[in-house]
C-alpha cells in the first residue's frame, strides 16, 4: 500500500511547512506541539515567526518523507524533483540527526538549488529544536568553509557565536555548541582578528556565573585562556584590570622576581589567569559544592605552574590555595580534600590546612 493511502494529508503538510520556511526570512523557532489527536484542522502552527507541528501527525509525516527520500537517494540518476526540498525540510525539522539528509542538502547547494544564506537561516531554525545536534553545527561550518569562505567580517562571526551561545543555553553541557564557537574563534585568529576572543572572554564570564554547574563553558574559557596567555596580540583588547590580581597574589619580593625584560606582556598574561582564579573563587564562595567549579580551578592552578614555571609562582600558589582551602573547608569539605590531594600529587604543592 502506498504511503499516500496511509496518510493522505502528508503531502499537504510538508508543502505548507515549506511555504512558511520560504516566505518568512525571520523564522526563528520550530517545535512540536503536544496534541495527541487530530483536531480536524491543519496540524501546522505558525505564530510570530515560530513554526510548530502537532505531535499526533509527526510519526506519519516522518514515515512519509523518510521513505521517499531514501528512494530518491537510491536512484542511479538523482534528478531533483519538485518534492525533494520540501521532503528534506520536513525530515530535518523533525529529525536533524540523519547525516544523509544534510548531505543531500549539500548537493543541492552545490548544484544551485539552495542558497547558502537561506540554509544558514533554515539550520538555525532546526537548531532551536535540537540545540545539541552535531550534524547541524557541522553543516553550518561546511557552508562557511566551503561555500562562503569569509571569516573576515566581525558581524558574520559574531552572529555564529551568538547562535552557539543560544544553543548552549538551550541544552546543558552542550559541548557541540561551544566547539562550534571555538572553531570560529580559531578562524578569526587565522585572519589576525584578535578582538573577538576578547569579546568572548568577557561575554562568557557572565554566562558561567549563571550556569555554575555546566563545565562545558568553563572548558571553552580554558581554551580561550590558553590563546590569551600565549599571544600578546590576543590580550590587547581586554578591558579587565589585571594589575590588582597580581598585587593581591604576589608579595613585593615575588613581583620583583616575575620581571622578564624579553616578555613585556608577561605580567598582563599572568594577570588574566589570576583574574580567572579569583573569579572562580568568588563563584565557589557563592555556589557551594559544584564540582565543575573545582575542576576549573585545578586547570587554572595547573596552567599557572605549567606555563609560568617559576618558583615564586609555585610558592604564591601554595599560599593562596592554603588560604582558599582553609576558608572553604567547612562549606565544601569533600571538594577541598580532593583539591588539596590533587595539589600534592599533581603539582607537588604541599598544603596543610589550619
Amino acid at each position: 500500500m502506498d504511503l499516500d493511502d496511509n496518510f493522505p494529508a502528508a503531502k499537504r503538510i510538508i508543502t505548507e511547512i515549506q511555504n512558511i520556511v520560504n516566505s518568512d526570512s525571520k523564522l526563528k523557532e520550530f517545535d512540536l506541539v503536544i496534541q495527541p489527536e487530530s483536531q480536524n484542522k491543519s496540524p501546522v502552527i505558525y505564530v510570530d515567526h515560530c513554526l510548530g507541528l502537532e505531535s499526533w501527525c509527526v510519526r506519519h509525516v516522518y514515515e512519509y518523507v523518510y521513505q521517499r527520500l531514501i528512494s530518491i537517494r537510491k536512484r542511479l540518476k538523482r534528478q531533483v524533483s519538485n518534492d525533494t526540498i520540501p521532503l528534506l525540510t520536513s525530515a530535518l525539522l523533525i529529525n536533524p540527526e540523519v547525516l544523509t539528509f544534510w548531505n543531500m542538502r549539500r548537493e543541492l547547494i552545490l548544484d544551485g538549488y539552495l542558497k547558502p544564506d537561506d540554509e544558514l537561516q533554515f539550520s538555525a531554525v532546526v537548531l532551536s529544536f535540537k540545540p545539541k545536534c552535531a550534524e547541524i553545527f557541522t553543516y553550518r561550518r561546511w557552508i562557511f568553509f566551503n561555500i562562503l569562505k569569509d571569516f573576515s567580517s566581525n558581524h558574520i562571526i559574531l552572529n555564529e557565536l551568538t547562535i552557539g551561545l543560544t544553543a548552549a543555553a538551550g541544552y546543558p553541557s552542550n559541548y557541540n555548541a561551544w566547539n562550534h564557537c571555538y572553531w570560529f574563534i580559531q578562524k578569526s585568529l587565522e585572519q589576525e582578528n584578535y578582538s573577538l576572543i576578547s569579546h568572548q572572554w568577557e561575554q562568557t564570564k557572565t554566562w558561567c556565573s549563571e550556569h555554575v554547574s555546566d563545565h562545558s563553558c568553563m572548558q571553552y574559557r580554558q581554551r580561550l585562556l590558553k590563546c590569551l596567555v600565549a599571544d600578546k596580540k590576543c590580550l590587547q583588547h581586554l578591558e579587565c584590570c589585571t594589575s590588582k590580581s597580581i598585587l593581591r597574589f604576589f608579595n613585593s619580593d615575588e613581583r620583583h622576581k616575575l620581571m622578564r625584560p624579553s616578555e613585556d606582556y608577561f605580567d598582563e598574561a599572568i594577570g588574566v589567569a589570576l583574574d580567572e582564579l579569583y573569579f572562580n573563587e568568588d563563584l565557589i564562595v557563592m555556589y557551594q559544592n559544584h564540582e565543575s567549579l573545582w575542576n576549573h580551578r585545578r586547570f587554572l592552578c595547573y596552567l599557572l605552574v605549567d606555563i609560568y614555571n617559576i618558583d615564586c609562582i609555585k610558592e604564591a600558589l601554595m599560599n593562596n590555595e592554603r588560604r582558599v582551602s582553609t576558608k572553604l573547608s567547612k562549606s565544601n569539605e569533600l571538594y577541598v580534600k580532593k583539591h588539596v590531594l590533587w595539589l600534592q600529587t599533581a603539582l607537588c604543592i604541599p598544603i596543610k590546612l589550619l
